[in-house]
């Protein structure tokens, strides 16, 4: 997989999901690129490894399913932070229920 190719996947995929970049100050264009940049050059290595594809295709399931915490993990913080607990709840709660799935 091609950076480029990464990029306008991901372009592609925010249209449906857009990120909030609130008011970080980072270009949200160069944080796109690093991201792709990041994963070409591990899905790279994954591919020279000789993993078998079951194998290559279970690390980078597991590999998003830890990205995807690490996010919920990263939201709830931060409402909580903001002195919104039940919020937070309400966010588990919601990404539980859009799962057909409960915490």
């Amino acid at each position: 997989m091609t950076e480029d190719i990464l990029l306008q996947l991901m372009v592609e995929v925010e249209k449906a999901d857009p990120i909030d970049y609130a008011d970080l100050p980072f270009d949200d264009d160069a944080l796109r690129v690093l991201a792709c940049k990041l994963i070409a050059e591990r899905s790279t290595e994954l591919e020279s490894s000789g993993m078998s594809q079951d194998a290559l295709l279970a690390t980078l399931w597991a590999s998003t399913a830890k990205l995807v915490l690490e996010n919920i993990v990263l939201n709830a913080r931060l409402l909580t932070l903001q002195g919104l607990p039940d919020d937070a709840r309400a966010l588990i709660d919601r990404i539980a229920r859009q799962s057909r799935g409960g915490v």
